[in-house]
């Protein structure tokens, strides 16, 4: 399977981008010419309401983040019956493992509404890292942030569900 998303990209300049990135909380963790450059390994997307942006199994290595709008992430249990996991909105991101481990997608995204949100995939990130090393390591500090944070929260709720 293809590591690009199903959906096409909309048609947006670097600086576009960068002004997008800069409307979310991400954008506090940088200095402005940091976020401009940043948008030279992003890509824009649109996706609207019901459309699927990965399903689970998918071999897609991209993180999305979102820039408006609403996604849920859903999975299917041992019954095969889809259920809804997070629904995440501005300033969220998702597909993290994907990227970081280019592993099948362990779950579903899909839009709720009209969603704008920015990707980065595995092949931006790496060029990221040789172009600019140390933006690459506040880009991945932010992410495993990110993932460390969703971690302890399912944590909790493994915690939770046993008692």
């Amino acid at each position: 399977m293809s590591s690009a998303l199903k959906l096409k990209p909309t048609n947006c300049s670097d600086k576009a981008i960068a002004e997008m990135i800069d409307t979310t909380t991400w954008a506090n963790a940088f200095e402005w010419q940091e976020v401009r450059k940043l948008g030279g390994y992003f890509t824009a997307y649109e996706a609207q309401a019901g459309d699927t942006l990965f399903e689970e199994g998918e071999q897609t290595a991209y993180m999305g983040l979102i820039v408006s709008g609403r996604i849920r992430i859903s999975k299917r249990d041992s019954q095969d019956r889809l259920k809804s996991l997070i629904t995440l909105g501005p300033s969220q991101t998702f597909g993290e493992q994907s990227l970081i481990d280019a592993s099948p997608r362990s779950a579903k995204a899909h839009a709720l509404e009209t969603t704008r949100f920015v990707v980065t995939t595995r092949r931006q990130l790496f060029r990221l890292s040789e172009k600019e090393p140390a933006l690459a390591f506040k880009l991945l500090w932010l992410i495993t942030q990110s993932v460390s944070l969703r971690l302890r929260n399912t944590s909790y709720l493994l915690v939770d569900a046993g008692s």
